[in-house]
């Protein structure tokens, strides 16, 4: 499972003006890949920073990053985390096996074509430009929402609040929509 955390990453360097080594500290909040045991395995080479598709997206990538603060910092120095399995890590044993096979030599790319075959044979004609214009029309629709529900709050905390329980009631319609899993509160 990936989530976001705060990650403290540790700096030598020579200081220019006595020649002698310094150390000083970095935060950045990075993506996180937790273990069953809830153990980080892993993080993202570079920090990340809000992002979405749309103007909902990005707010609620704000509010998942948000929470990286509530939870205990990372020493970049200390991941995988003492205690971090591997073995019930399924995407880093599957990652772990082809790159045994890339250098090795044994594997190649899959082109493009042959991806968009397969799917289109299993999902049917993949029509790009109607795709295309429905996300234009739902990010329109998106923005509108925003400009009405969030532009002009008069306080940092009432926006926060606003953009907090937008998120939340986000999730309540996708667990009921997809039967998703998601974390426990605090992971």
């Amino acid at each position: 499972m990936w989530n976001y955390r705060v990650v403290r990453k540790r700096n030598v360097f020579i200081d220019p003006t006595d020649k002698k080594e310094r150390v000083d500290y970095t935060y950045a909040v990075h993506e996180a890949y937790y273990d069953k045991s809830e153990h980080v395995g892993a993080i993202t080479q570079d920090p990340v920073e809000p992002f979405g598709e749309n103007i909902e997206e990005l707010r609620h990538s704000w509010v998942i990053m948000a929470e990286a603060f509530g939870k205990p910092i990372l020493d970049y120095d200390n991941i995988p985390e003492p205690g971090y399995e591997r073995k019930e890590d399924p995407m880093g044993s599957v990652l772990d096996e082809r790159l045994k096979e890339v250098e090795a030599g044994n594997t190649k790319g899959i082109p493009w074509e042959h991806v968009k075959r397969k799917l289109e044979e299993e999902w049917g004609p993949f029509d790009e430009e109607a795709y295309r214009r429905q996300m234009e029309k739902e990010m329109i629709e998106k923005e509108r929402i925003h400009r009405e529900a969030f532009t002009g709050t008069p306080t940092l905390e009432e926006l926060i609040k606003k953009i907090h329980s937008d998120y939340h009631e986000h999730i309540q319609r996708d667990k009921a929509k997809t039967h998703r899993k998601y974390p426990a509160k605090g992971t």
